[in-house]
């Protein structure tokens, strides 16, 4: 009974994560058409470009996560798509707060409150990184290997 709570759990705060990241990634993304540097938007620089990708990537690795949990539904799908979410806040975060730049760490922007929840978010359940590390220690105390997902 725990462990399917616990799994349900986690597949709901990966939800989350998974909103509040994409919200982020919309932040900077409109911002970065808006903000004119040099005589045109910052969105035209290769740099922001980039990050932006790498963010996109990020959310659309978690999304796909997310879908292999509800789809195979288990503690395992469920405590890696958590795991997913967790780094997925904290690579979206950090691209994101560097193509807001200043504007991002002002109360003024409403980049904060998706930031803090996302990170708020990421410890419960256990962090990405408690995940992976228990998910492989059962792993190799258990010596099998689990069943990819299927493409």
């Amino acid at each position: 009974m725990w462990p399917s709570a616990v799994a349900l759990g986690r597949r709901a705060v990966a939800h989350q994560i998974a909103g509040a990241s994409r919200a982020m990634l919309e932040l900077a993304c409109t911002h970065a058409k808006e903000r004119v540097q040099f005589g045109r938007p910052i969105a035209r620089f290769q740099a922001v470009r980039h990050r932006l990708a790498d963010a996109l990537v990020a959310v659309e690795a978690l999304e796909a996560a997310l879908t292999a949990a509800r789809e195979q539904a288990n503690s395992d799908t469920a405590a890696l798509a958590k795991a997913v979410a967790g780094r997925t806040a904290h690579t979206v975060a950090r691209h994101c707060q560097q193509v807001l730049a200043g504007i991002g760490f002002t109360m003024d922007h409403p980049f904060h409150r998706f930031l803090k929840r996302a990170l708020a978010l990421e410890g419960l359940f256990g962090s990405a990184d408690e995940i992976v590390l228990d998910v492989g220690r059962r792993l190799l105390a258990e010596r099998c290997v689990p069943t990819l997902i299927e493409l």
